[in-house]
């Protein structure tokens, strides 16, 4: 720590000189929403993430010039569909939870007009940010939507959102003022009251009422956490300075609720008191380190980096990459990277986890790196995982597999050997072409690290070599590809037709030679909702090595209600065979039930 207090009055200088820059916002938008009109549910779901970490920084205080043209960019993507433009449900569903935070109700017509949409999730969405806008004319737009409705279930919806209005605010809104009476009064249970109507006051803030700090200061410790707690949420800057003075105080609750509300609130002003507290015991370090993860103001994240860099201290490193992997930001990339070649084995672990959760693919180098010269087994997998999840985030047309295969081609033989096997669990396109040409013209020690990686594969495409190897009784490697054809035949079979179900299913049952094999198939088809793979099972049920797995994979898809539904009749029979033969007394349970239906 010796060195925290001198680098944050160094950075307070520098964040505003040596990192000006910033992202233009509609091309971060326009990147984001053409990622979430992806079919990789993985870039979806990381390009739903990072619009909405934008748009929190953007409805952070002092930034309502980048929070006016994200709602506008939102609006005029929605208004572009609602006109007819090829906009994805999950699309339209994140953007509406986004305006539901930031909007002041100017678009509320516009969000109205996607309670009627074909898709539910849309519908409820619609609803529920039109619930959370804190503006009296969007309670006009829910009350002539229920008015118009029709459909019974919707009016419930809408019906709904109205009530959670209502429990939003009092009918008669109070003021700041008379929030702040009722805390000075100590009537608390009329203050836990008041306090949710705080954000429905239009531009409220601590600092318009007179006298305020001596009547805050007057407050017993409980009100004082309960009105800076809610003064934050609000984000109220001007309630900065009573948050400062609270983090000095001697009740701990006043103290934690100080430096809660820093995190909301903050400016460059607050890090240096921040950092100082980092390494705090307990509940203190927890709320810090949370803190510093909401930090929301204009180069936060720099002088963040800054004191990593600065720091000797690896203990303070460590806390501050699971900051980072809270704030989420890629722009720590290269200062975390140096924390992969520490000898604190804490240090390289939380820096890969940090990769694992936002490291990119210029960052598979370093990665490789450390992976090679890794003595610790465990860390060594953590790297491996790593590699897999930064590669599997990008689809086959974004490169996925690109990075690591380029890492591979500039190794000897040796190292490639052990790298190649993780080419399995990233899968695709380049990768399988890449690991098919090693597996035919490599040395005989490349040839077996790209089998294993055959076996590691997540899809269908290498079956076929798989069930080649398996097909051979006196290969060595025929029990490993059976299991593995196995697993990837059983991890899913949405898209196939019910004679590839069959065949596939088939296929495995003849490869798995022993009944641990058998078993093993048999108690994968538990997630499968196709009455093909039901029916494959329960032509197993009579015998008695394989009985209990089919018990277990019947329960387990009946458990799915309209599956079941659907086939009730040709289900029914099996169900009072898992009662008769199934030693589990939790699948006799389940069949029972699941008869009741």
């Amino acid at each position: 720590m010796k060195h925290t207090l001198t680098i944050f009055c160094v950075a307070l200088f520098l964040c505003g000189t040596l990192f000006a820059q910033e992202a233009n916002l509609a091309e971060q938008f326009n990147e984001q929403l053409t990622r979430m009109q992806s079919e990789d549910a993985g870039q979806v779901r990381n390009a739903q993430q990072d619009w909405q970490r934008i748009c929190f920084q953007a409805g952070a205080p002092g930034q309502e010039e980048r929070k006016a043209e994200a709602v506008k960019l939102m609006a005029e993507a929605l208004m572009a569909a609602a006109l007819g433009q090829d906009l994805k449900p999950s699309a339209k569903f994140w953007l509406l939870r986004q305006l539901g935070r930031l909007d002041n109700g100017d678009n509320a017509a516009l969000i109205a007009r996607f309670a009627a949409d074909s898709e539910r999730i849309v519908r409820d969405e619609a609803i529920g940010a039109l619930a959370h806008i804190p503006n009296e004319r969007v309670g006009s737009v829910l009350q002539a939507l229920l008015a118009a409705e029709n459909n019974a279930e919707q009016k419930v919806a809408l019906q709904h959102a109205l009530d959670f209005r209502a429990t939003r605010r009092a009918v008669d809104l109070p003021k700041l003022d008379d929030i702040l009476k009722a805390l000075e009064s100590g009537d608390l249970a009329a203050s836990e009251r008041l306090l949710p109507t705080l954000p429905w006051l239009v531009d409220a803030k601590i600092s318009d009422l007179p006298n305020y700090r001596a009547r805050f200061n007057a407050l017993t410790p409980e009100a004082k956490v309960l009105f800076i707690d809610a003064l934050a949420v609000c984000r109220d800057q001007s309630a900065l300075p009573l948050a400062m003075i609270m983090t000095g105080n001697d009740n701990e609750q006043v103290k934690f609720a100080g430096f809660r509300a820093l995190g909301l609130l903050g400016d460059a002003s607050v890090v240096q008191i921040l950092m100082a507290n980092i390494r705090g015991p307990g509940e203190l370090g927890d709320t810090v380190r949370d803190s510093l993860g909401r930090l929301n103001f204009d180069g936060a994240d720099r002088m963040l980096i800054i004191a990593y860099q600065r720091t000797d201290d690896n203990a303070v490193k460590y806390d501050l990459t699971r900051v980072f992997i809270r704030r989420a930001g890629a722009i720590a990339v290269p200062a975390v990277e140096s924390g992969l070649k520490s000898e604190d084995e804490n240090l390289r672990r939380i820096s890969i986890q940090y990769f694992e959760n936002i490291g990119q693919q210029a960052s598979i180098p370093a990665l490789v790196d450390q992976f090679l010269v890794e003595p610790n087994n465990d860390i060594r997998g953590a790297i491996d995982r790593a590699v897999v999840r930064i590669e599997t985030r990008l689809s086959d047309a974004d490169g996925r597999g690109k990075a690591f295969i380029e890492a591979i081609e500039k190794r000897d033989e040796a190292e490639q050997v052990r790298l190649l096997p993780i080419l399995g669990n990233i899968s695709g396109t380049q990768a399988r072409e890449f690991v098919m040409n090693k597996y035919t013209t490599g040395s005989p020690a490349v040839r077996e690290a790209a089998f294993r990686a055959l076996c590691n594969w997540t899809d269908i495409s290498v079956v076929d070599e798989l069930f080649k190897v398996a097909s051979l009784p006196d290969d060595p490697r025929a029990a490993n590809a059976s299991r593995s054809y196995i697993r990837i035949i059983t991890l899913r079979d949405e898209g196939r037709s019910a004679q590839d179900r069959i065949d596939y299913l088939e296929k495995a049952m003849s490869v798995a030679r022993t009944d641990e094999n058998r078993n093993f198939l048999l108690s994968r088809l538990g997630d499968s909702r196709s009455i093909e793979a039901f029916r494959f099972a329960v032509k197993y049920i009579d015998e008695s090595a394989l009985d209990q797995a089919v018990c277990r994979a019947i329960v387990d898809m009946v458990n799915d209600h309209g599956f079941h539904m659907r086939h009730r009749a040709e289900i029914e029979p099996f169900l009072d065979k898992v009662i008769e033969k199934s030693r589990d007394n939790g699948h006799v349970d389940r069949a029972r039930r699941y008869k009741e239906r």
